[in-house]
């Protein structure tokens, strides 16, 4: 049996040298590949500069705060005192610092793989500066790209394996049996073999190995070429190889079992397109609009233009406040001059308390509808090997929905820790002092451990791409031994 698995694969893989076509198909998909790891080569590096911008432009605004809060000191110390700068410019002043010049970055390193797909990267941006105020005043305050470009989608190794690696697969399956049926050549083929069946699945498997193969190797010269040789040895690479294999197979299976019907070229084409458009377009956009509909959730401007107006009720009903007590009390509501900054201070924070606590729930209801609808979408997605395999690369490149809410997460957690230290000295007037500048809260970079055990979390995508493979092979196997002569 295998020398005539051999056999067939060795005649089949002669015929295709000899086809320009092939040729042709092949050297698209390689250089497709490659293009899209530059291009994903060049998004990392713009991250990176984002990144590095950010944290330049935050240690050249606490250099210069320093430096002031230093000439005051010591103009205080020699009995000669600065002229007083104004409120918001003063490094001694905790509620302004905090909400702003003295703000801290919040960063997301790149993946060691992020050049393969582009995920979320393009929603969120990779660095924000973490305030005093609600999350909607640093989040969403930062355009990461033109919105033209952001419809039209980025150019990456995700959209290549998902949309055009299977195009290919198919274009060298489809028509095994078919072709050689209507040529008048498969009833001398099947007969000149021992093992008839054997031969044609050695036929089939050189197709298919072509496109697999060369997919393969192009994704391990652009990851070597763009990311470096070390990355070749992770782990994430070979769950990368893994996921890219087992999502070629699964489609020469499909394209086996069609032409194991035993139809004509013309129907395995149009029926193989249709399953194309099926599953890699309208199955994953239904799956998301389902999730939508089960679980509305409001756009991110519906939900940023909500969060605003929640702070401008707040400073609304704050204004009215003030307008009934001096109304009141005939204008006896202005205190004493000396505590007349501490007081508009006090006020200040007790209006941003109000918007926070209004905008921290509108954000949570989001969320927590926006995780509803992941958690539908990522159970619906299991019929679409497409979408698994989108999520699959996502996950391994870094940019997966998993990476971005436990980088939320922390956000969150570090935003209060960040509010606490400069309300609570802005609530009992003390100022800050140099000591306090060093002992400022600084983020962590804890997220090596979510890229370090991606691939673990590939096993329901890999299961639920290698599952409907096998029952497709089984049918396939089906159909070649009814061709093949008793």
């Amino acid at each position: 049996m295998s020398s005539a698995f051999l056999a067939g694969a060795r005649f089949e893989a002669r015929m295709m040298r000899r086809d320009g076509a092939v040729w042709f198909a092949l050297l698209i998909l390689a250089g497709v590949a490659l293009f899209a790891l530059a291009m994903g080569s060049a998004r990392i590096a713009a991250q990176q500069a984002t990144i590095a911008a950010a944290r330049a432009d935050e240690s050249q605004r606490l250099s210069r705060l320093q430096k002031t809060l230093a000439q005051l000191q010591q103009g205080d110390a020699q009995g000669k005192p600065a002229p007083e700068p104004p409120p918001f410019r003063d490094p001694r002043n905790p509620a302004f610092m905090g909400g702003g010049p003295a703000a801290t970055v919040a960063a997301l390193a790149p993946a060691p793989l992020g050049l393969v797909a582009t995920g979320q990267s393009d929603l969120l941006p990779p660095a924000v500066r973490v305030t005093t105020g609600s999350k909607d005043s640093f989040l969403f305050a930062d355009e990461i790209d033109n919105p033209a470009n952001l419809m039209s989608g980025a150019t990456d190794l995700a959209f290549v394996v998902v949309f055009v690696y299977p195009l290919v697969v198919l274009a060298m399956a489809f028509n095994l049996l078919a072709g050689e049926r209507e040529q008048g050549t498969l009833g001398m083929t099947l007969a000149s073999a021992r093992r008839p069946a054997a031969a044609l699945g050695g036929k089939l498997a050189a197709r298919v190995a072509a496109p697999i193969a060369v997919m393969l190797f192009a994704v391990a010269a652009g990851v070597w070429i763009f990311a470096g040789r070390e990355r070749l040895a992770s782990s994430g690479f070979a769950a990368l190889l893994a996921v890219v294999a087992l999502y070629g197979l699964f489609w020469a299976a499909l394209a086996a079992a069609v032409d194991g019907l035993g139809r004509g070229s013309a129907f395995n084409a149009l029926t193989l397109i249709g399953a194309w458009v099926a599953i890699t377009m309208i199955l994953p956009a239904a799956i998301n609009s389902l999730a939508a509909f089960a679980h509305p959730a409001p756009s991110r401007i519906d939900m940023v233009l909500a969060a605003r107006a929640a702070s401008t009720d707040a400073d609304r009903a704050r204004d009215a406040a003030l307008a009934r007590y001096a109304d009141e009390h005939g204008g006896g509501g202005k205190p004493a001059s000396g505590g007349a900054a501490q007081e508009a201070t006090l006020r200040r924070l007790a209006t941003q308390e109000a918007a926070f606590q209004r905008v921290e729930a509108i954000v949570a209801d989001h969320d927590a509808q926006l995780a509803r609808q992941r958690d539908l979408s990522d159970r619906l997605g299991y019929l679409s090997p497409a979408y698994l395999t989108y999520r699959a690369l996502a996950d391994i490149a870094g940019s997966g929905e998993a990476r971005y809410r436990a980088f939320l997460d922390r956000i969150r957690a570090f935003h209060v820790d960040w509010r606490e230290f400069f309300l609570s000295r802005a609530k009992a007037g003390a100022s800050l002092t140099a000591q306090d500048y060093a002992a400022m809260p600084k983020f962590t970079q804890a997220d090596e451990e979510l890229v370090a055990c991606a691939p673990a979390g590939l096993a329901g995508p890999l299961i639920g791409v290698a599952l409907p493979m096998l029952i497709l092979a089984i049918f396939a196997w089906r159909g070649f031994r009814r061709a093949a002569p008793r």
